[in-house]
């Protein structure tokens, strides 16, 4: 496993993160919370990140259980 994200792969994390974020700012605003344009970038920029790193993580954990098992051998 070569350890990287492919661009259809990138493009599917995008199409997850477009309504997330957009409930995001829903959701916000009907807790009363008003955020500026940066604050809301900086809060969606940190919530980006944070699925890139889970999604990285994942993929990294993925790859090194996949090359452990030897398939009885």
């Amino acid at each position: 496993m070569s350890g990287r994200i492919s661009r259809a792969g990138l493009l599917v994390i995008l199409a997850f993160l477009v309504p997330v974020i957009v409930e995001f700012r829903t959701l916000a605003a009907l807790f009363g919370v008003s955020l500026s344009v940066g604050q809301y970038l900086v809060a969606v920029t940190g919530l980006v990140m944070a699925v890139l790193l889970a999604v990285t993580a994942w993929n990294l954990r993925a790859g090194t259980t996949a090359d452990d098992h030897t398939g009885g051998a």
